[in-house]
């Protein structure tokens, strides 16, 4: 019996191919189209629309500010994952022992603002002035900002 949705090696082989098919999407807040914009939320859910992992209309995301974070504390990203029904159950992980398919959040100023999905040891996000790109897991800067890791089962 499979542990995750991931740990088959067909599904990652599919899951890769679209990471990397997303990669030179630029970033366009609240939009979710590959190579035309997404930010990072809506590139996590382009993603797993994509593969048929999750069913989630995304007209239904509510607007919010670029800068929510800055002035809210309320963990809103990590909410939603947590408990929006959208086709697929999640478990919340340690960072320290994410695998392929894991999506991590990120905090930047008072609450986590910032998605990105793991996969061998890179960390696929769309990133404000850059796009969808990967970086190393291990890249300091954004490794120290990380704060939730969750898995979809």
């Amino acid at each position: 019996m499979t542990e995750y949705y991931f740990e088959d090696p067909e599904k990652q082989a599919q899951l890769k191919v679209i990471l990397d098919s997303w990669v030179g999407t630029p970033y366009r807040h609240h939009a979710c189209v590959k190579q035309l914009g997404c930010d990072c939320i809506h590139f996590v859910i382009g993603v797993f629309n994509e593969l048929g992992v999750i069913n989630m209309d995304l007209k239904k995301i509510p607007d919010y500010p670029r800068d929510f974070h800055l002035h809210k504390t309320r963990e809103l990203l990590s909410e939603s994952i947590e408990n929006v029904k959208y086709g697929a159950s999640v478990k919340k992980v340690s960072i320290a022992d994410v695998v392929n398919g894991d999506i991590i959040l990120s905090h930047y100023g008072k609450a986590a603002s910032h998605a990105a999905i793991y996969f061998d040891d890179n960390i696929y996000q769309s990133i404000d002035g850059v796009g969808v790109c990967k970086i190393s897991f291990s890249d300091k800067a954004f490794r120290r900002q990380m704060k939730f890791s969750y898995r979809i089962l």
